[in-house]
């Protein structure tokens, strides 16, 4: 956990990705971390790899989701959470990491997912 940084348990985030895809909530997904490790587990539904590494410098790239929330995650929450902060420094208003991460999706909700 993060301290400050809002947050959202993964069987919530699952109940809202499968509200999205029905049209029922609007938000943005975005995974901080690398790109190898998108390649090993990729949570269904992400709109964009950012890794945290490169989010200040790349910032702009979301300059469109300003107005939505952007759930935020990474592999057990450490980077997404440092990425919520970046993300609250740039003047994001909503935004929430997904605690636990990719480690915890696959332990609560999609035990078929690789971990690493």
């Amino acid at each position: 956990m993060s301290v400050g940084v809002p947050e959202i348990d993964v069987q919530s985030f699952k109940a809202r990705l499968d509200a999205r895809t029905q049209g029922k909530d609007d938000f943005f997904v975005l995974d901080v971390r690398n790109p190898n490790e998108q390649q090993i587990a990729l949570v269904p539904g992400t709109d964009k790899l950012i890794p945290v590494g490169e989010l200040v410098a790349r910032i702009d790239e979301l300059k469109d989701q300003k107005e939505k929330e952007i759930l935020v995650y990474c592999r057990s929450g450490g980077r997404s959470g440092m990425a919520c902060g970046i993300l609250g420094q740039a003047g994001f208003k909503s935004f929430k990491n997904v605690a636990g991460g990719v480690l915890a999706y696959s332990d609560l909700v999609d035990p078929t997912m690789q971990k690493y």
